[in-house]
């Protein structure tokens, strides 16, 4: 398909600037030209839509002055009441489908229960206000938040369905020859009509693309009827007018008065909730999609939920007038946009204009065929379906989001609005759970790239670092509901390779879980551990893990999750090999390589200190230089003290040394430590002790140092691969 060029309906300037910041743009149009072109398309969709809705009382009032009223009151009251840069208000294509539904029902219990015209208007008009409560509600309700999460191809999908929906109308109705024509020789003689109007209104907008195009293919192919006659009585009135010839005639006002209104909602009541629901959903929807693209690609920002409840209150009570309500246009906003920007005069000028054909339509509507407005009504529907789902490149390289679009456009259009809502909330579920499952493993981690935080020494860290490729670790992310678990656990397995013996499942990332997918935990977890395989959960929420069972292994964080596999890492060293009890070498990893009598020296200046369960060891700024091994139990280093204030920076156990930095250089402390679970039993080394013990002992002293320096090092590095996996 040719690239088109850009125009009033297809391309905002934002868009043409993306599009080549290079090429020269056309100088802005003034408000009232991107008025005029906004009511170019106005006119005939309002007018053909009032016609066609208000077609049941067209015996009782002139179907001319309601249709033109209903096109200019609303949009004028909300222009006047909300007025919004760059936005039209006008009867939408939706809105005026369902209001000649609700009037076609009501009308159709007219004889049953008695009602004249005006009180049919009533009741219509009682319904229609009921929808825009709801749809104050759903403001209220903070709709607008849950927008985003609706998948393009639904969003798609509904303004697609609108479109075709007039579409077909048309062709029902024989192109405004009428349904019972349909199978007529008028109805090609309407429909020839129909179809010069569209392609003369979209060569008029491809050539002059801030021409008024479908009002202007309208006058012309409306004065070529006249002039050869097709329409004249001796023609027999092959083209039927869009109304018959009338005087000037005011809105016509309900009657609230007589009636029955428990037998009408005993007999009727459901279908009248049903579509005044119908209203609220897929006009809200409409407005919220049309206001994301202000926002993105406009820059216009507005509580969209505020738009809602605002717009709600003007469209009761024009619907308790009698009214078609008005409603955020988008199709006319974005021709303003493209023209004239975020002007606030053109809306104006726009409601102005359209107040003046209501004042003056009488004269002139019933010059106009019928097939005219039903052309401008199929151009209008087809303009309504998003360019990107004509485009062939699109269905190729998006396959599934255009055929989901589709599916639900054709759904609206032949089986209505509830139709398509079903088949777009079916899709969206069915998008949102792929979308989720294919984005629940956010890292994989298959060769041991992760460690915990746990310090060791030199000869347990090396077994251990030979042997981490044996523990896998996902990191999950996302809600996690039943179909996007199963996904997970089938990823799992398939990635997971024969050397694996620990598996953790990151969920730190996971909002919630449902109980279908704390089923398919379980489920996961049994297969891993009959398979040899030992499997555990991280950060998983309180709620989650009971609910999840005793037999799912839960931990806290990541790091103690790693700790554990660690430590189970270790449990497969052969006892030769494990280091001494550090109760029986107190100097620990700084100690190694020292002569005997040098070693005890130095443990003779060592002091044993105490550390209760939460004891504070040091803080964050302490000046002393002291050096700490630690006995017996775990000490842990923190950026704030408690730990849950802060970050764990480390955790080191029995014949550890920390502390060092202050020893070696005299800086103050940067870390906060201290006995995070149980007590600890440490012993310190003053420097001052040291430098008296190195003056008798040089040699071992160099070695101690020695030790330090590779403790250091051994540590930057851990903290390196830390900063480096997150990071990733």
């Amino acid at each position: 398909m040719s690239r088109q060029p850009a125009s009033p309906l297809s391309a905002p300037p934002a868009e043409v600037q993306r599009r080549g910041g290079a090429q020269p743009s056309a100088p802005p149009a003034s408000a009232a030209t991107a008025a005029w072109s906004a009511v170019a398309v106005t006119v005939p969709h309002a007018v053909g839509l009032g016609l066609l809705a208000f077609a049941p009382l067209a015996g009782e009032h002139s179907l001319a002055a309601l249709a033109l009223w209903s096109a200019a009151l609303p949009g004028l009251v909300l222009t006047a009441v909300v007025p919004r840069a760059g936005v039209v208000y006008a009867p939408t294509t939706v809105v005026a489908l369902l209001f000649a539904a609700v009037l076609a029902t009501a009308h159709g219990a007219a004889g049953a229960l008695g009602l004249t015209a005006r009180q049919v208007l009533a009741v219509a008009g009682a319904t229609v206000a009921l929808a825009f409560v709801f749809q104050w509600f759903l403001g209220v309700l903070r709709l607008a938040s849950m927008a985003r999460f609706l998948p393009v191809s639904v969003t798609h999908g509904f303004a697609a369905g609108v479109g075709l929906s007039m579409v077909l109308g048309q062709v029902r109705n024989g192109f405004g020859a009428g349904a019972a024509a349909l199978w007529d020789a008028r109805t090609g003689w309407h429909a020839l009509a129909a179809l010069a109007v569209v392609g003369l209104a979209w060569g008029l907008r491809r050539r002059w693309p801030r021409m008024p195009g479908l009002l202007s293919a309208v006058a012309v192919v409306a004065a070529g009827a006249a002039l050869v006659g097709t329409w004249s009585s001796a023609a027999g009135a092959v083209l039927t007018p869009a109304v018959p010839p009338s005087t000037f005639a005011g809105p016509l006002w309900p009657d609230w008065t007589g009636i029955p209104w428990m037998v009408l909602v005993q007999r009727h009541g459901a279908d009248l909730v049903l579509l005044a629901l119908l209203m609220a959903l897929v006009n809200s929807l409409e407005i919220l999609v049309f206001h994301q693209e202000l926002e993105l690609d406009h820059g216009l920002r507005c509580d969209a939920n505020l738009a809602l409840r605002r717009e709600s209150l003007v469209g009761a009570l024009c619907g308790l007038a009698g009214l078609i309500p008005a409603s955020t246009s988008a199709s006319r906003s974005r021709i303003v946009l493209a023209q004239a920007g975020a002007s606030r005069a053109a809306p104006r000028w726009h409601a102005g204009v359209m107040l003046g054909v209501a004042l003056t339509g009488a004269w002139w509507l019933h010059w106009v065929p019928m097939a005219c407005l039903a052309g401008g009504l199929v151009l209008a529907g087809l303009m309504q379906v998003p360019h990107v789902m004509w485009s062939l490149r699109y269905a190729r390289r998006s396959r599934v989001t255009w055929a989901q679009s589709w599916l639900v456009a054709l759904v609206f259009a032949v089986a209505g609005g509830v139709g398509a809502l079903v088949a777009g909330l079916v899709v969206a579920t069915f998008v949102l759970l792929h979308e989720s499952a294919s984005k629940v493993l956010r890292h994989v981690r298959l060769d041991g790239e992760l460690r915990s935080r746990r310090l060791r020494r030199a000869g347990s860290d090396g077994w251990i670092a030979a042997r981490m490729n044996q523990v896998a670790v996902f990191e999950l992310q996302g809600v996690m509901s039943f179909g996007v678990a199963a996904h997970l656990a089938e990823q799992v397995r398939l990635l997971l390779q024969p050397r694996h013996r620990w598996v953790i499942l990151d969920a730190s990332r996971v909002p919630s879980w449902d109980s279908t997918a704390l089923a398919q935990l379980r489920a996961l977890v049994r297969d891993l551990e009959q398979r040899g395989v030992a499997a555990a959960v991280a950060a998983l929420d309180p709620v989650a893990a009971e609910h999840a069972g005793e037999h799912v292994r839960a931990f806290a964080d990541l790091d103690r999750a790693l700790e554990w596999a660690e430590v189970g890492i270790l449990a497969q060293r052969p006892l030769e090999q494990r280091p001494a009890r550090a109760e029986r070498n107190l100097l620990g990893e700084t100690g190694e390589g020292l002569p005997k009598a040098a070693a005890e020296a130095l443990i003779a200046r060592l002091r044993t200190v105490a550390v209760p369960p939460h004891g504070l060891v040091f803080l964050d700024g302490d000046t002393d230089r002291d050096l700490l091994v630690v006995k017996s139990g775990h000490i842990a280093l923190v950026t704030q003290w408690p730990p849950e204030k802060g970050l764990r920076l480390a955790t080191v156990g029995p014949g550890m040394a920390f502390g060092e930095m202050a020893f070696l250089s005299g800086a103050a402390r940067t870390a906060c430590a201290g006995a995070e679970r149980g007590p600890a039993h440490l012993v310190r080394l003053s420097r001052a002790d040291f430098d008296a013990w190195a003056r008798d002992y040089p040699g071992p002293a160099l070695t101690v140092m020695n030790n330090l320096a590779q403790i250091g090092a051994r540590r930057l590095s851990a903290t390196t691969r830390q900063l480096r996996a997150v990071l990733e």
